[in-house]
């Protein structure tokens, strides 16, 4: 527990984040009986989590790695981890790939702690162990949901057991899946609507995960499932709930806005964002930059285009930028949360459903909220492979540079070995679609198995 303990202190201790997790920091090391003993130090445990996550910069890695796996962003970077990755020549001593794959566990270990810190503990209130353990089951799938999206075949954690879980074994995918099912209809169950802040209290701060939050990735899930009836049903539970579309694209991604559906609150001095503080470039990029041609792909008309891409000039040469986030570093005030789940995707998730349904009419309907919304044309009378394309299609342009949506999807639709052989050349490999499970892993773990291709 020594880990958990840890990341309480640093989440009580960070500046920024006092107005989310506002009670001093213990003058000695908490014990696991304290720490659970009282709600207040028991939710700070878990928005322990939530500033951990920010704080490593988890938003910004799942944007920027897989987009660089996919077609979303050129390389820049002079480190040979993130040449590597940009030209699909992964090995198993990838650094990038090791920091996944600990902070993913790493999470899901805290997670494991605070379900059984509050499940053992007779002393706080049944109203905030139910939210408790409501939202550590959430992460604990959103964690395992991107790890299997990484790495397909994946250990399913669900201790704090250091003998257990360094033993274990790769599940296939499809018990994962059922594994992260499970955990999210628990985590609905357990779960209010209400946002709630560090008191328990309703608040207006979107940056606990409330049940449309769990809602949403499980409609995520069951389209990864092809179970499509229960796709649009969990994304319907989402979109009939107190969100909206925004018309001004500029305002899609303030902190709290009506289209959030989970946000990361500022930890880090200087940041409003993650990845508004590294994306936004200033000057020749030496990270990455928009691909060309993904730039080149909007219609001019787009407002997504024109109000979140931008592009800077240096000695003649242009350089494109996601601008969703307008922030970038060391603003007067914080007016921008990392973005994680938001309304536009659940609309686009219930189309694709929905065409797979035969509800035409239905796909179109959620389809054309996002084409207008982006000052495009309705469209209309498509069926088939043509509708769910076109829905594909416009995943690509309204979630692009967004927790590595494109990478996922491509792989989800089996699209991966069409798309990108025609970007990658002869550096692409169908094996190239899962990430190399980490050698030090491997090496700590002898139960553990290698992808194929590494």
């Amino acid at each position: 527990m020594k880990l958990l303990f840890l990341y309480i202190a640093v989440a009580l201790s960070i500046t920024s984040c006092k107005k989310f997790v506002d009670i001093d920091p213990p003058s000695t090391q908490l014990v696991s009986e304290t720490v659970f003993a009282r709600d207040q130090t028991a939710i700070a445990a878990q928005l322990a989590i939530y500033a951990r996550m920010e704080g490593d910069g988890l938003v910004y890695q799942q944007i920027l790695y897989p987009g660089l796996s996919a077609d979303e962003f050129s390389n820049y970077s002079t480190g040979i981890f993130s040449i590597d990755l940009a030209n699909n020549n992964l090995t198993s001593e990838n650094s990038i790939v090791l920091n996944f794959w600990t902070n993913y566990y790493k999470y899901i270990y805290q997670a494991n702690a605070v379900i059984e810190g509050v499940s053992n503990s007779a002393t706080i209130s049944e109203t905030v162990r139910q939210q408790l353990l409501g939202e550590s089951r959430f992460v604990r799938a959103f964690c395992h949901y991107y790890l299997i999206s990484l790495f397909g075949d994946i250990p399913i954690v669900q201790s704090t057991d250091y003998r257990i879980n360094s033993q274990l074994s790769r599940s296939p995918v499809t018990t994962v899946l059922d594994f992260i099912e499970q955990d999210l209809i628990a985590a609905i169950s357990l779960l209010s609507t209400n946002y709630l802040d560090a008191g328990n209290l309703p608040s207006t701060e979107r940056v606990r995960p409330n049940k449309h939050t769990a809602q949403a990735l499980l409609a995520r899930l069951y389209l990864l499932k092809g179970q499509w009836g229960k796709a649009e049903q969990s994304s319907t539970a989402v979109l009939n709930g107190s969100y909206q579309l925004l018309t001004n694209l500029d305002n899609v991604f303030l902190k709290n806005s009506n289209e959030a559906i989970w946000q990361l609150q500022s930890v880090v001095p200087g940041y409003n964002s993650y990845p508004g503080a590294q994306l936004i470039l200033t000057t020749t990029p030496n990270v990455v930059a928009l691909d060309t041609n993904l730039v080149k792909s909007f219609v001019a008309t787009d407002k997504r285009k024109q109000q979140w891409v931008k592009s800077i000039t240096v000695s003649g040469r242009t350089y494109y930028y996601p601008f969703k986030y307008k922030v970038r570093q060391n603003a007067s005030s914080i007016t921008e949360y990392s973005m994680i789940f938001r309304l536009s995707e659940l609309f686009l998730l219930r189309a694709e459903a929905r065409s797979r349904l035969g509800d035409l009419n239905g796909a179109h309907a959620d389809l054309n909220q996002i084409r207008i919304r982006a000052g495009l044309p309705a469209l209309s009378g498509l069926t088939g492979t043509v509708l769910i394309d076109s829905i594909i299609q416009e995943r690509k342009f309204e979630l692009f540079a967004e927790s590595g949506d494109r990478w996922l999807t491509l792989k989800r639709t089996g699209e991966v070995n069409n798309v990108l052989p025609l970007i990658k050349g002869s550096n692409w490999n169908s094996t190239d679609a899962l990430y190399p499970i980490p050698l030090a892993e491997i090496l700590k773990n002898n139960q553990l198995t290698q992808n194929p291709g590494y």
